[in-house]
């Protein structure tokens, strides 16, 4: 408890130190989950604190936010996976953590199963995201620790289409759980949980090691860390 309210105390303090920003430019890219379903209440929050900075935020693979971070295209980037095997020329700071749930509809062979095993996964019924997409590499990682490799059903670049799909009665898919909390609620889809299987991903702010921030880029991600449950946790490779 000690250390949780110190964490505060710091991220207030930095915040308080950051409060005279009056202009500036913040550059981001945030992966799907980041992007679309945690960031929207803190880049409120920032434009309360900041109103006369303007923020441009672009939703990219965990791939291509390296690539553009690394191309100095960026001020930072939010990605989905494993932080500590990202490149080298990267500062990676892990700030949370998501969870990814298998989704079904309701009329789907497994909607009224209590668990299936990862083995299950190998009949070809999942549908996933496109290659360079955090949360594939997550899953096929947990699988293949399990011998499974996968064979998706479809691939498709979108979270909300694959949503739409497995409602439709199409297969069934891995996603964020903040993606289908509405979903869940309603019934439109149900989850299925997979035996032994560990899928929480981290979520991680990138930037190049080189790379000064200005201080509008520091106030957001100050509110970043001060809004999620940081664990302090930072990679800096060689």
């Amino acid at each position: 408890a000690r250390r949780v309210f110190a964490v505060e105390r710091e991220m207030e303090e930095a915040l308080s130190a950051l409060r005279d920003v009056d202009a500036g430019e913040v550059t981001v890219a945030a992966s799907t989950t980041t992007g679309v379903y945690l960031l929207p209440p803190i880049v409120a929050r920032y434009h309360a604190r900041y109103p006369k900075v303007t923020l441009n935020i672009t939703i990219l693979n965990s791939h291509e936010i390296v690539e553009e971070t690394l191309n100095w295209n960026l001020d930072f980037g939010l990605v989905e996976g494993d932080a500590s095997a990202l490149p080298q020329g990267l500062r990676v700071e892990v700030f949370a953590h998501d969870e990814l749930v298998l989704v079904v509809s309701p009329k789907h062979r497994w909607g009224g199963l209590p668990a299936i095993l990862p083995t299950d996964l190998r009949d070809g019924q999942l549908l996933m995201r496109e290659q360079g997409s955090g949360i594939r590499e997550v899953i096929e990682h947990a699988l293949l620790l399990h011998d499974v490799q996968v064979r998706p059903l479809l691939t498709v670049p979108d979270n909300e289409a694959i949503k739409q799909m497995v409602m439709s009665g199409v297969g069934a898919a891995i996603v964020s759980a903040l993606a289908v909390q509405r979903e869940l609620t309603s019934g439109d889809l149900v989850h299925v949980p997979i035996a032994g299987l560990d899928l929480r991903p981290e979520l991680s702010l990138v930037k190049r090691t080189d790379k000064q921030l200005s201080r509008a880029a520091q106030a957001f991600c100050a509110l970043l860390h001060s809004g999620t449950e940081s664990e302090e946790r930072v990679y800096d490779p060689e």
